[in-house]
């Protein structure tokens, strides 16, 4: 049965990972392996499920629970990279290549930017971006509904680069990832530094969970989810 709804359900699952419902299919981005950086276990349900680059902390099928596809076909065409066909009652999905790094991915490879698109909403997930943007992805990408952003450094972004960032890309709202909540040890700073910069242009939104209702007219915001 379509249960297409005229709003996105995000959900965070810690670190990069996060899952969008848009009331008919689930995707996941970036699930993780948990004992490689300290969290604990866990297990999204998803449809299908996108990675921005192949190291275990961003892409790892085991903490995905997978549901049967809701359309033939549907599947396949993320697996294989296509775009997925133009319904309405699905979604539609671009990708931008770029860097792990700032030279080019020789130090840590290439890195996928993944642009989602449903319910009148566009969703970016800039994966394990380690640059600024050049003018060409800039453009290639567009100004999301929501943008997801690392903002710890060392391994991607820092603070004052994701604000950099932010302000190439225009979105109408912002949400801050790959940061240290407290689990591992991962040489990565927490969100402060980050909230500090956007407070000066942005709503600060401290979510009470893990999940956010996204709708058209949410503007202006930097969601901060609370892991659980």
């Amino acid at each position: 049965m379509n249960r297409l709804t005229d709003e996105l359900h995000v959900r965070w699952h810690g670190h990069a990972c996060f899952s969008l419902d848009n009331g008919y299919a689930v995707i996941v981005m970036d699930p993780y392996r948990p004992d490689m950086i300290g969290y604990p276990e866990f297990h999204v349900p998803a449809h299908a499920m996108l990675a921005s680059h192949h190291h275990e902390d961003h892409d790892y099928p085991p903490s995905v629970r997978f549901l049967p596809p809701p359309a033939d076909g549907w599947l396949q065409e993320i697996t294989t990279g296509r775009n997925w066909p133009a319904d309405p009652s699905c979604w539609s999905y671009r990708r931008v290549m770029t860097a792990h790094d700032d030279q080019g991915g020789q130090k840590r490879g290439k890195n996928t930017v993944h642009i989602l698109h449903s319910a009148g909403l566009t969703v970016v997930h800039l994966g394990d971006l380690g640059h600024l943007l050049t003018t060409e992805q800039v453009e290639a990408i567009g100004s999301p509904d929501l943008l997801l952003i690392p903002v710890g450094g060392f391994y991607t972004l820092d603070a004052g680069q994701a604000i950099e960032v932010i302000n190439q890309l225009k979105p109408r709202n912002i949400a801050p990832m790959h940061y240290q909540i407290g689990y591992g040890n991962m040489p990565i700073s927490s969100v402060d530094s980050f909230l500090r910069l956007a407070a000066e242009t942005w709503q600060i939104e401290d979510l009470r969970g893990p999940q956010l209702n996204l709708t058209t007219e949410v503007s202006g915001q930097c969601f901060v989810f609370q892991y659980e």
